[in-house]
C-alpha cells in the first residue's frame, strides 16, 4: 500500500509542463499503436480516425493527470 502511495504522490508533483509532455507522448503512442491495429485490421490505415481516438485518450490521460495535481491525491 505505501509504494501506491508514494507513485501518486510522484505523479502528483510533477509540474504541468511535465502533465503536457506525458500527454503528447501517450498521443503518439496512442497513434502508433492503433496505425498498426488499423493496418492489420484492415489492410489500410485510417489516419483521421486513429488521430481523433489519440487525441482522446491523451487529452483523458492530461485531465485525469490534471485533477490529481489539483487535488494532491
Amino acid at each position: 500500500m505505501e509504494r501506491t502511495k508514494s507513485l501518486s504522490k510522484n505523479a502528483t508533483s510533477t509540474g504541468w509542463n511535465d502533465l503536457l509532455l506525458t500527454a503528447v507522448k501517450v498521443a503518439v503512442v496512442g497513434f502508433v499503436v492503433l496505425q498498426a491495429k488499423e493496418w492489420f485490421d484492415a489492410g489500410s490505415f485510417d489516419t483521421p480516425a486513429t488521430a481523433l481516438d489519440a487525441g482522446l485518450v491523451a487529452a483523458g490521460v492530461f485531465v485525469l493527470n490534471a485533477i490529481l495535481k489539483l487535488v494532491k491525491f
